[in-house]
């Protein structure tokens, strides 16, 4: 079965634009492609088994994160990696989900919703508005 996850990106303040410079996919289930509809993100994916990473950058304020959404054992989860140092690529954090014991967990734990704070405190989020079946959503909010 093919699974979609449409993702909505909202920046709440405008201290600090962060632009999208990265899109991955991992190679299980078919591996999945990105495409951009209507300002929205669109990540599809062969089937269960595999996800999608976002990795975004704010020049302004020399911050990045990697927001990563996937489907595992027929149900959505997702993660949000922040402080990265240089060497953090999208491509190199979402295959850790594959292998690497505290990202596995975060793939295990198959939420519907995930926040945290980076070093300089600003507020991450991605909340799913669709949690069942095969055509997913959910927004990703930046604060």
């Amino acid at each position: 079965m093919t699974y979609t996850i449409t993702i909505r990106v909202y920046q709440t303040t405008p201290k600090g634009f962060f632009r999208p410079v990265e899109r991955t996919n991992w190679k299980y289930a078919n591996g999945g492609t990105w495409d951009e509809v209507r300002g929205e993100y669109v990540l599809t994916m062969g089937g269960s088994g595999t996800s999608g990473s976002l990795r975004f950058v704010s020049s302004d304020t020399d911050e990045s994160f990697v927001a990563t959404f996937g489907v595992h054992n027929y149900k959505r989860w997702c993660d949000i990696v922040t402080n990265l140092t240089n060497e953090q690529t999208a491509l190199v954090i979402n295959q850790e989900y594959y292998g690497v014991p505290i990202r596995d967990q975060a793939r295990e734990n198959q939420l519907t919703s995930y926040n945290v704070a980076n070093a300089k405190g600003r507020r991450f989020a991605i909340e799913y508005t669709v949690t069942e079946g095969d055509n997913l959503k959910a927004n990703l909010i930046i604060g």
